[in-house]
């Protein structure tokens, strides 16, 4: 029987952070510690700048070294606080709130509002776009996000108990600071950028297994047509779970997206039809059934392990 030690993954506190976050979504952000750590990385980003990797490798572990001690303020409450730290690492009910309140101004016919609301989501310019671009963005939102903000923290809590899962949170908003492909950051950003591939792959591809399972007998093999053309995208870990979706939903993901006017080509995944606001709320549900079924799959090794 492997015993790994006092703070070793716990099946109970895998699924009590579910329910938490089921419950509850995120915390507001005043209080959320995500937010505390990005306004303290953009003070460390200030003072460590420089256009080099070098000085961003520095940035990078500085960061991360910061929240390495994380978990020992969590150890005095035992297994509940732990939940509760877990929790703080999730998002997925929040992400399915904002997928579902966009699919409700898409269907009162309100463009410009869904536009707006969709810039909470994704950092595509979303002022041209129509309701069925509003709906591919989303669409793809949820998929990896699904991955990001659910299966991510989740993995890695299996993996290496809630130091993994801290450490998972604060890579991924590294890099969605300062892992953008542009100037300013195209150096100083890349070891965060890369490091943040390396942690999300174990979960896309739990990920994208696992919506494969749920897809069907025509779905699975739409999946596989998809993911023929996932290498092609910008993100593979991205590409993956979009054609997972794609082949599940039988929608057509991918195009042309705009970023601050400069446009970038994300392959086409073929799975059916271009999407629209119905097949936007079947992407909330399936995030949802695959959050969980990826949680109840982990929380049986864990428990099998322990």
């Amino acid at each position: 029987m492997v015993r790994w030690s006092p703070r070793s993954p716990s099946a109970a506190v895998m699924l009590g952070a579910m329910a938490l976050d089921e419950l509850f979504g995120d915390p507001s952000d005043t209080w959320h510690p995500v937010r505390w750590f990005g306004l303290a990385i953009t003070r460390l980003e200030r003072v460590l700048y420089r256009d080099s990797k070098s000085r961003g490798a520095t940035f990078f572990t500085l960061a991360l070294g910061s929240v390495s001690l994380a978990p020992t303020l969590f150890a005095p409450g035992g297994r509940v606080a732990e939940c509760v730290a877990l929790w703080l690492t999730l998002g997925g009910r929040s992400l399915v709130r904002e997928a579902e309140a966009i699919a409700a101004l898409l269907e009162r016919d309100d463009l410009p509002g869904a536009r707006r609301r969709l810039c909470s989501l994704v950092g595509r310019d979303t002022d041209a776009l129509d309701a069925g671009e509003v709906a591919r963005a989303v669409i793809e939102s949820i998929a990896e996000n699904t991955t990001d903000a659910v299966l991510g923290p989740l993995v890695w809590y299996a993996i290496a108990g809630l130091g993994g899962s801290l450490a998972f949170r604060s890579i991924n908003t590294l890099d969605a600071m300062v892992g953008h492909q542009n100037s300013r950051y195209r150096n100083f950003g890349f070891v965060s950028a890369k490091a943040d591939d390396l942690v999300v792959a174990p979960a896309a591809v739990i990920g994208c297994a696992v919506t494969w399972m749920f897809a069907g007998q025509s779905g699975r093999r739409r999946a596989l047509t998809c993911l023929t053309s996932a290498p092609a995208h910008p993100s593979l870990n991205a590409g993956l779970i979009e054609a997972a979706f794609a082949g599940s939903l039988g929608v057509e993901l991918g195009g042309i997206n705009r970023y601050r006017g400069r446009p970038v080509s994300t392959p086409r995944l073929p799975g059916g039809d271009p999407p629209d606001v119905h097949a936007l709320r079947r992407a909330a549900r399936l995030s949802r059934v695959v959050g969980w079924s990826a949680t109840l799959i982990l929380a049986v090794g864990v428990a099998t392990l322990a």
